[in-house]
């Protein structure tokens, strides 16, 4: 499965949409293009993307159109308007511009551009992907919360020391999703976060490294698959008291992918996040002190914790 952010295309100037998207391509998005508006239209509600970078003049729609069009059936979807008038503000519907997540003024720099779609993209898996238990919101959102400020178009940009845009609550929810899996990743305990069917939907690096996966293949998975030992039974026994607050804390094995088991301890909390449940398992491997006296042992005899 791709893990590339999905663009939108949508310029009716062949060479422009030749050069953008080869070059997007080389920075890692993965690029569809279509040259009028209806087809733009067309493509969002058959394909799913991260992103829609738009130009305003196209042949068979206004741009401002389009954009309305889609905000109301794709709310969820960021739009990056193009366009060469500095007064898009002055002449377009102020309603229907500030849907956009982000404007750029022609001509624009290619770093301009490359920067506004890793935002857009980032603030759209935050809101829909992203956060354990999300899914496609059922309640449209209306707008995305402010409009980027359009792009400078005289000195050359300094990404260092320029920032091409404001952060908007959508961005901000971004910036923070990728702190807390950072802070998570360089934790040396490992933490899974399974959903109330045990699929796994969240492993920080540590728990990726010990058990062998990458982590889109132990969001496959489920507890099971990792916990031959997973005792529901006994798990339904302690739910009331995770509920409590309470942590249920014990020694199990975990298999790795290659079928090597290990012995661990286990810590789980249960967590609600917008009324639905999710178990939290910080893990941390036992050190067998004589790992070839330990082969030779049943390995799902554990040893009790010093």
């Amino acid at each position: 499965m791709s893990t590339k952010s999905r663009v939108l295309l949508v310029d009716d100037d062949i060479d422009i949409l030749l050069a953008l998207s080869d070059y997007l391509r080389q920075e890692g998005f993965e690029v569809e293009t279509v040259e009028t508006g209806a087809a733009a239209l067309q493509k969002s509600t058959t394909s799913s993307y991260d992103a829609v970078l738009l130009d305003v003049g196209l042949p068979d729609r206004d741009g401002i159109e389009v954009l309305n069009d889609l905000s109301r059936m794709r709310p969820e979807l960021p739009v990056i308007l193009l366009t060469a008038f500095t007064s898009l503000r002055n002449t377009a519907d102020p309603v229907i511009l500030d849907r956009a997540f982000a404007y750029l003024i022609k001509p624009y720099k290619r770093q301009e551009v490359k920067s506004a779609l890793h935002r857009a993209c980032l603030a759209r898996q935050a809101v829909i992907g992203t956060l354990p238990g999300y899914s496609t919101p059922t309640v449209p959102i209306e707008t995305f919360p402010s409009l980027l400020q359009p792009s400078p178009t005289g000195d050359s940009l300094d990404t260092e020391t320029q920032p091409i845009c404001k952060l908007t609550a959508y961005e901000q929810l971004a910036e923070y999703v990728q702190l807390m899996q950072f802070a998570f990743d360089h934790v040396p305990n490992g933490i899974l976060v399974a959903d109330s069917n045990k699929h796994l939907r969240f492993a920080n690096q540590a728990a990726c490294d010990a058990l062998g996966y990458t982590r889109e293949e132990l969001q496959t998975l489920r507890i099971p698959d990792i916990a031959p030992n997973h005792d529901n039974a006994q798990f339904r026994q302690r739910l009331e008291s995770l509920r409590n607050g309470q942590p249920l804390s014990y020694t199990s094995v975990h298999r790795t992918k290659n079928g090597q088991e290990f012995p661990i301890e286990i810590s789980i909390y249960l967590l609600n996040f917008q009324g639905q449940e999710f178990t939290c398992a910080v893990t941390q491997r036992i050190q067998v002190p004589n790992e070839k006296a330990a082969e030779g042992k049943n390995p799902h005899e554990i040893p009790e914790p010093s």
